[in-house]
């Protein structure tokens, strides 16, 4: 930790001028040039207690959600929590007309011309010189495949 502090004050000095040598310039700037040593490290000791509570504080709240349904108690039955909204029929549509980039409510000619573009642009084939782009190509494609059918089955009907 004071190694980082003493990086950062270091940055700072870097960018302010003076004639002096570069701790004294430190020393003066930041009002540390009249703390003994004892001082100085007892404020880099307080500033690291600070920090580890500070962080401790932050540790500590899944704790205490777990001991709040500990003292709940055996009989007692967990928080009811909603659970996850199940995606609409008319959010599949917007996120199939979002992966095809094409506006909401387009047309067939327009989705289709989009799905063959992104497809030649995407085609796994297009991507073989590396594992990782093939297989993220592959996923996309997957994607924008599974995005037009939603989308064709819906507009041809």
């Amino acid at each position: 930790m004071a190694r980082a502090e003493l990086n950062a004050l270091l940055d700072k000095a870097s960018t302010w001028e003076s004639a002096r040598g570069p701790d004294e310039d430190l020393y003066q700037r930041y009002g540390l040039d009249e703390l003994t040593d004892e001082q100085l490290e007892a404020e880099l000791e307080r500033r690291h207690r600070a920090r580890a509570a500070a962080k401790a504080k932050v540790n500590a709240a899944p704790r205490v959600r777990r001991q709040q349904a500990a003292d709940r108690g055996p009989g007692r039955p967990p928080v009811a929590r909603t659970p996850p909204r199940r995606p609409s029929p008319e959010d599949e549509v917007r996120r199939a007309y979002a992966a095809l980039e094409v506006p909401v409510g387009s047309s067939f000619e327009t989705v289709r011309k989009s799905y063959r573009a992104l497809m030649r642009k995407y085609h796994p084939d297009h991507h073989s010189g590396s594992p990782e782009k093939q297989k993220t190509a592959t996923e996309l494609t997957q994607k924008l495949t599974e995005a037009y059918e939603l989308l064709e089955r819906r507009l041809r009907r």
